[in-house]
């Protein structure tokens, strides 16, 4: 080969190689131009989320575990109490039945409302995986009894019966033993008496109070003492609060489905009556 032959062939290589680059290059300024398209999709899809859940009549808000967590950690550096309910699919039948007013806002106005069950943002139309797991796998209970446990608050522990309670205690035993429980109270062994519950509860001076009293007695108890109690935050589990650590088998799925089928049938004829 001559040394003009040699040097044209140099050329033509150098030439495929530049225009393999130019190609190249375009190829990525394409991909990047479509990851910043699909990126700015899915911010506009974050904004656009549902802030809120309108079921049966009434109004609540609808954030994230992160969203929930920040307000937690809020509560618990502020004075006054705050108030977290937890909210399943039967709780919600109860208090849309429930002819006291006072009732709907107790749960319309709280602090937090926890959603138990991921079927109640599905009827509501939202259906973000996102919200859904962290529904259906509690992850607002988990991350919070987490930091309460690393956080050592006080915890006092309220429920309706004394087997309750018991059941509570077990349960939380289990799975975070070194929460600082600092005090307990059944109102089973003094129904009549709840002036004396507050007056126990204030003088242990919890941070939170872990309550599974079931709807609608909790929500009312709380219309006629929040005022009085001197802690951070009410956390309410609800009468369900053994659903947060049952296992997923057969027997839960059922539940589940039994539950559902009472609950739509419940929202479809409420708002027919509408």
């Amino acid at each position: 080969m001559t040394v003009k032959a040699f040097e044209l062939s140099e050329f033509y290589c150098r030439l495929k190689n530049y225009v393999l680059s130019v190609i190249l290059s375009t190829q990525r300024c394409n991909m990047i131009d479509k990851y910043i398209g699909e990126f700015n999709c899915l911010k506009q899809l974050q904004k656009n989320m549902i802030k809120q859940i309108q079921l049966l009549g009434m109004t609540i808000p609808n954030y994230s575990l992160r969203e929930e967590l920040q307000i937690a950690q809020q509560a618990l550096g502020d004075a006054g109490l705050r108030l977290f309910l937890t909210v399943s699919m039967q709780s919600l039948v109860k208090v849309s039945s429930s002819e006291s007013q006072q009732i709907r806002e107790c749960v319309e106005q709280a602090d937090l409302v926890v959603v138990e069950d991921p079927e109640i943002l599905s009827v509501a139309g939202i259906n973000s995986s996102q919200r859904i797991h962290e529904a259906e796998d509690h992850l607002f209970f988990t991350e919070l009894l987490k930091r309460l446990q690393r956080g050592q608050q006080q915890i006092y522990l309220v429920a309706s019966k004394d087997a309750a309670l018991e059941k509570i205690k077990e349960i939380l035993a289990d799975r975070y033993e070194k929460l600082n429980i600092v005090g307990q109270y059944s109102i089973e062994d003094y129904p009549d008496d709840l002036d004396r519950m507050t007056n126990e509860i204030n003088s242990a001076a919890p941070d939170v109070i872990i309550s599974v009293m079931p709807t609608p007695e909790q929500e009312q108890f709380l219309v006629d003492n929040r005022s009085k109690l001197m802690a951070k935050m009410w956390y309410g589990l609800g009468e369900n609060y053994s659903l947060l650590m049952e296992k997923k088998g057969f027997g839960w799925r059922m539940k589940r489905l039994i539950h559902f089928g009472r609950f739509k049938m419940h929202v479809n004829h409420y708002e027919e009556s509408e």
